[in-house]
């Protein structure tokens, strides 16, 4: 009932939840090395079809009968070079009427998710004291012209997914070319790293391997915009030519057959490597494994009870905080970290693979599960504890 009334107080403002977020993540941003800090962006639906309660629901209309009723969550997880995640730099809501946001209270609704991420970007980069150069990486919806060009003229880095019908500009060849057919033309190149890999529902082995070529792209700008009379209608935009690495990552199994592809489009200096762009990108999924564990290996964000999307948010900052020392643990390279992480894991009762000392999840479990017994031990002795034990052995008949 405390935290219920906590969340649903009008007093707890989102500030006073988010600065200590933000503190720790730039701390730990400052701290890591390497030059460059990633920022994974991405988007993600809750679902409350069965939630008729929450108020401010936003419902989408699917393929056949379909229906999608819930909010979105939009967020930017910071990483290291290594892929480590270090914490969200924002966090949006959007419900039916309003944005709830970590960075900005009053977000216009009819923007597009390239034109928010835009401002919340520029938000990060202008507001927190972050002493790398941030690199945003970004999925296809990004391999947009008018995203690309708002990114070159702020001088800011962009690492995005392209799309295979979009097409660029080889300027050695003076020829135009779809991407899909570049990426054809272009040798395997340089072997990155193997991972493990599901093709056909089996986890296997897979190299991954990355190419790259200069290219231009020229195209124009476009946006659909309603018009008065409820049609659709796109707004082409001249601009400047764009300069930019296109960079291919394929998997290739045993076999030498090409089991997953990633195109990418990226403005980052000549001095990362194509390799480097290919595992960097590789780590976005990073921020999928975030909003997993936020629902169903985590936190269940989608069980969540509270009834407006305001409330919810600030629930979802308090966990958000709680994933960050989560991740502490994770990558903490101290003596007794390996012993902790099993001990952890243990107490999880979480069921792990065989190759794997611990997951995200199964670590979260197991603090989660310590803090419980911390609180136990703060009211009971050892002997009570053992009493305990005898008398529910007793009832139950069995040894305990």
């Amino acid at each position: 009932q405390a935290s219920w009334r906590f969340y649903n107080n009008k007093e707890v403002t989102i500030p006073s939840l988010n600065d200590p977020i933000i503190e720790e993540v730039v701390e730990q941003s400052n701290k890591r090395a390497g030059k460059y800090l990633l920022v994974a962006y991405d988007w993600s639906h809750l679902d409350y079809k069965k939630h008729s309660k929450k108020q401010e629901l936003v419902t989408k209309n699917k393929k056949g009968n379909a229906k999608q009723i819930g909010y979105d969550l939009q967020g930017s997880l910071a990483m290291d070079e290594k892929g480590n995640p270090l914490g969200a730099l924002a966090q949006n809501l959007a419900s039916e009427e309003k944005i709830y946001s970590t960075y900005d209270s009053d977000i216009d609704k009819s923007l597009t998710h390239l034109e928010e991420l835009v401002r919340r970007t520029r938000y990060v980069r202008e507001n927190y004291n972050i002493e790398k150069e941030l690199v945003d990486i970004i999925d296809r919806e990004g391999d947009s012209i008018a995203l690309m060009r708002e990114y070159e003229a702020n001088n800011w880095f962009y690492l995005i997914r392209a799309k295979a019908t979009h097409k660029v500009y080889l300027p050695k060849e003076k020829r135009e070319v779809k991407q899909e057919d570049l990426a054809k033309e272009l040798t395997l190149g340089t072997y990155i790293k193997t991972i493990k890999y599901k093709v056909d529902k089996k986890m296997q082995d897979v190299n991954i391997f990355a190419n790259e070529i200069e290219v231009e792209i020229q195209r124009d700008a476009t946006k659909s915009l309603l018009t008065e009379q409820g049609k659709r209608k796109t707004i082409f935009t001249a601009g400047e030519t764009i300069k930019a690495r296109f960079v291919v990552e394929r998997l290739v199994d045993e076999n030498n057959n090409i089991v997953a592809q990633w195109m990418l489009l990226t403005n980052v200096p000549k001095e990362v490597k194509a390799t480097t762009i290919g595992t960097w990108y590789y780590h976005r999924w990073k921020i999928e494994s975030y909003f997993k564990l936020l629902k169903s290996a985590g936190f269940n964000l989608e069980s969540w009870q509270q009834e407006t999307p305001i409330a919810l948010f600030r629930r979802l900052l308090v966990v958000s905080y709680a994933t960050l020392f989560v991740w502490k643990i994770e990558r903490s390279q101290e003596k007794d970290a390996p012993a902790v992480r099993k001990f952890l894991v243990q107490l999880s009762g979480r069921l792990i693979e065989k190759k794997k000392a611990y997951t995200t999840p199964a670590l979260l479990a197991g603090l989660w599960v310590f803090m419980k017994m911390m609180n136990v031990l703060a009211i009971y002795d050892v002997e009570a504890l053992f009493a305990f034990k005898e008398q529910i052995g007793n009832m139950m008949g069995m040894d305990v």
